[in-house]
C-alpha cells in the first residue's frame, strides 16, 4: 500500500521531532538542514593551518590528516541531512583555558552521545564538533600508533571549511563572539539505515 504525501510528511515530521528530542536531551539547541544547505568556504582551511590550536599534525580528526577539503565536502555531501546543534557556556573570559577548554571537551563528548543515540534509532552517518576528536588525549597520532576509535572520531566543523556563522543565521541559532559567552556548534550528518 502507497503511502500518501501526507502520510509521508507526518512521518517525516515526527522523525524530525524525535531528533530535535534527542539533542535537547543532550542539551543543546538544535535544527535540522540539508547538507547541500551547509556553506563551505575551502578558503578557511588556512586557519587550521595557522594552528592556534595546537591540533594541525598532531590529531587524526584535524588537518591534514583528515583528509583535503574536497574528500572532507565529498564525505558530507554523501549524507542528505544534518542535525546541527549549538550549546552555549558562560565564560568570564575566552582567556580562560581552563573553561573553555571544559566547555570544548563537554561539547564534544555530547555530540559523541547524541550521534550513537541516533545510529542506535537507525541513523548512519557521521559528527563534528570543535576543535578536534576529545577521545584519546593524546592522541594516537602523537606516538605514530592508528586511530583507536575511526569509527567515533570527530573532526572540527573547521576542518570542514564550514562558515559556522552563516550556518547558524540559516538555522535560526544565534551565532556571536560575546565577552563571557562561548558559543559552540557541531553536527551529525546523517541518512536512515
Amino acid at each position: 500500500m502507497m503511502m500518501t504525501i501526507l502520510e509521508y510528511a507526518r512521518k517525516m515530521l515526527m522523525k524530525d521531532n524525535e531528533l530535535l528530542d534527542l539533542a535537547k536531551e543532550e542539551g543543546f539547541a538544535a535544527a535540522l538542514i540539508d547538507v547541500d544547505q551547509i556553506p563551505i568556504e575551502p578558503s578557511f582551511r588556512a586557519y587550521c593551518e595557522e594552528n592556534l590550536c595546537g591540533k594541525y599534525g598532531a590529531n587524526y580528526s584535524c588537518p591534514p590528516d583528515c583528509g583535503t577539503v574536497e574528500e572532507l565536502r565529498e564525505k558530507l555531501m554523501r549524507e542528505n541531512r544534518a542535525l546541527i546543534v549549538q550549546t552555549v557556556w558562560s565564560v568570564e573570559s575566552y582567556d580562560d583555558i581552563p573553561a573553555v577548554e571544559y566547555a570544548k571537551k563537554s561539547h564534544n563528548n555530547a555530540v559523541l552521545r547524541l550521534a550513537d543515540k541516533m545510529r542506535k534509532l537507525g541513523y548512519e552517518g557521521f559528527c563534528s564538533g570543535y576543535n578536534g576528536c576529545p577521545i584519546c588525549d593524546p592522541c594516537k597520532l602523537k606516538d605514530g600508533l592508528p586511530c583507536a576509535h575511526p569509527e567515533k572520531q570527530i573532526s572540527c566543523m573547521s576542518a570542514y571549511c564550514i562558515d559556522v556563522a552563516k550556518l547558524a543565521k540559516r538555522c535560526g541559532l544565534e551565532f556571536a563572539w560575546t565577552q563571557g559567552k562561548l558559543y559552540l556548534y557541531g553536527m551529525v550528518a546523517f541518512h536512515e539505515a
